[in-house]
């Protein structure tokens, strides 16, 4: 089979939201929605929030998020501002402490106050 030299190879962005780097002061809480009686794992706590986009975040936390289940979130990007809360957001993924939740259920407003952070993300970092 035949390769390819690397400089013709081209990084496709495979993400469908551009997303923005937490300030270093961001805060997250997150409960889960459905909690069984047999279930002895911790259903809510905070984690430090790496990232966000309109579809999702990236966050690192030592309590145990479970892959597949849905929880509600409170995301507080700084003092100045109401906290941006999200009704429902499963996980996606997860490794080494770190997860990946997709938000299911965001009110339009909050949506918008997202998108609004992005761009000015991306504007001051030019």
């Amino acid at each position: 089979m035949a390769q390819f030299p690397s400089h013709n190879r081209r990084m496709i962005e495979l993400r469908k939201h551009p997303r923005m780097p937490a300030p270093s002061s961001a805060l997250m809480s997150f409960r889960r929605l459905v909690v069984s009686v047999y279930d002895e794992t911790e259903s809510e706590g905070e984690a430090t929030l790496l990232d966000l986009s309109v579809g999702g975040c990236r966050i690192q936390s030592d309590i145990a998020l479970t892959l597949g289940k849905e929880y509600s979130l409170i995301l507080q990007l700084s003092r100045d501002n109401r906290p941006i809360r999200v009704e429902t957001a499963v996980v996606r993924w997860l490794k080494d402490g770190t997860y990946g939740l997709k938000f299911m259920v965001l009110h339009s407003q909050e949506e918008i106050r997202i998108k609004e952070l992005i761009k000015e993300s991306r504007a001051s970092s030019r």
